[in-house]
């Protein structure tokens, strides 16, 4: 599958688009920056999958026995290399953006991502032969190209619709991970053990007699503020679903769009996006 098209009148025009008005590059920087932003602040919810089976793990243990919390597990190994693929195929899509930067601001791709190197552990997350996992493969031979000497402007309006189609098809798999794998099943896991692990203590100390209403209030105090950490990784990780829709859009709507739009209108068509996504990266950070 290629991406290279023959160069039509829309395809001058949207290299018109990145090239005219001193707005532009400005506009697409802000779009690049907030974006990479994001997707570096995805790491802390992705490593938080492996800790959040290690803590589930852990609260399987009776409160009071007082044994160092295990540092490892089988099943949570597994999560971590699958995280690994998670994270790999964001610094990707973070790479790519750093390409696009580069050449509407320089007219000269540049970017610190082994790309290779990234798409072979993304398989992990995804599957080989996955539509994501082909998705990267796309990506990966549109960072090759872009960085090939005598790249420019009119190469990338030229891709641009095709890798944007790719990157939503990645940008959807990463959602597919933060939610059903770590807000569905690992946080959702971990907080009924956690309210197990309590309650398993109170049945089990009150049966000669009852737990002083000190010690009720001391455990519940401690199961709150336990609970609570969770739901603001949960938060945070449905504010990083939404970082990454903004995302996949604002590029899907530069695509589309710019061969209708002028220079001058490109920042009304980006700057909403531009604002929601610099909005939501403090909440992502904010439990992590």
């Amino acid at each position: 599958m290629t991406y290279f098209r023959p160069i039509t009148a829309t395809v001058v025009a949207i290299s018109l688009l990145l090239l005219g008005g001193c707005n532009t590059p400005d506009t697409i920087s802000q779009f690049c920056g907030a974006s990479i932003t994001t997707l570096n602040a995805a790491n802390a919810v992705f490593d938080d999958m492996k800790q959040s089976c290690l803590r589930e793990v852990n609260s399987r243990q009776e409160l009071g026995t007082f044994k160092p919390p295990l540092q490892s597990d089988t099943n949570c190994t597994a999560i971590g290399t699958q995280v690994e693929g998670a994270k790999a195929a964001a610094q990707l899509v973070s790479g790519w953006f750093t390409v696009i930067n580069s050449l509407a601001s320089f007219n000269t791709a540049k970017t610190g991502t082994d790309a290779g190197a990234l798409a072979t552990q993304t398989s992990a997350a995804f599957g080989a032969g996955s539509d994501v996992q082909n998705a990267v493969g796309s990506i990966v031979t549109a960072i090759a190209s872009a960085l090939t000497s005598g790249y420019q402007q009119r190469q990338l309006a030229r891709d641009l619709p095709a890798v944007s189609g790719n990157i939503t098809t990645v940008m959807n798999g990463l959602v597919k991970v933060i939610r059903d794998d770590y807000i569905g099943r690992l946080l959702a896991s971990e907080e009924q053990k956690l309210a197990d692990q309590y309650q398993g203590f109170v049945q089990t100390n009150s049966r000669d007699k009852p737990i002083s209403p000190d010690l009720k209030l001391a455990l519940y105090d401690r199961w709150q503020t336990q609970e609570a950490a969770i739901a603001a990784k949960r938060v945070s990780a449905r504010n990083l679903i939404s970082g990454l829709h903004a995302i996949s859009q604002g590029l899907a709507e530069l695509s589309a769009n710019a061969n209708k739009l002028t220079a001058k209108e490109l920042p009304g068509l980006l700057a909403p996006y531009v604002s929601e996504i610099q909005a939501l990266i403090p909440v992502i950070q904010k439990a992590f």
